[in-house]
């Protein structure tokens, strides 16, 4: 038996049902692959010797994968709110992530719509927070479908 070394670790060591861990699960997942394809995608836009009618294509891709980060981000948080209230960690984590996938989308439209370019770094710097609390919410997602 192994005994949680922290305060945190003991709150979020909880029991929930199968059905709520496992559709966070998914949603987490989806919300990850789709923040990946928006990292692959800003790649592909910002290199150079691209036309400027390939450079609008890229932007284009980028900025409509936008959408399903934010719509299964909220899901997941939605989730996490009703269903996981228990492991608190996860539900904080589903709802910032919700947050910040909204304040990169709105970051990318003042870039696009109202030529901020000077927003750009943000931009960037909020996508590896993007990035990295996906990635977290999904190893604590798994942690919470083995019941951990």
């Amino acid at each position: 038996m192994t005994v949680p070394s922290t305060r945190a670790a003991v709150r979020d060591d909880v029991r929930v049902a199968a059905g709520p861990r496992r559709a966070f699960a998914v949603l987490v997942g989806l919300t990850v692959l789709f923040v990946f394809l928006q990292s692959l995608t800003a790649g592909e836009f910002i290199s150079d010797g691209l036309s400027q009618g390939a450079r609008e294509v890229w932007t284009d891709a980028h900025g409509l994968i936008a959408y399903p980060v934010m719509v299964f981000a909220l899901a997941a948080a939605v989730v996490g709110v009703l269903r996981l209230r228990e492991a608190r960690g996860a539900v904080v984590g589903a709802v910032a992530l919700f947050v910040l996938a909204v304040v990169q989308w709105l970051l990318g439209h003042c870039i696009t719509t109202l030529g901020w370019d000077w927003v750009t770094p943000w931009h960037v710097v909020l996508a590896f927070v993007v990035y990295g609390l996906s990635i977290w919410l999904s190893v604590r997602s798994a942690a919470l479908r083995r019941g951990r």
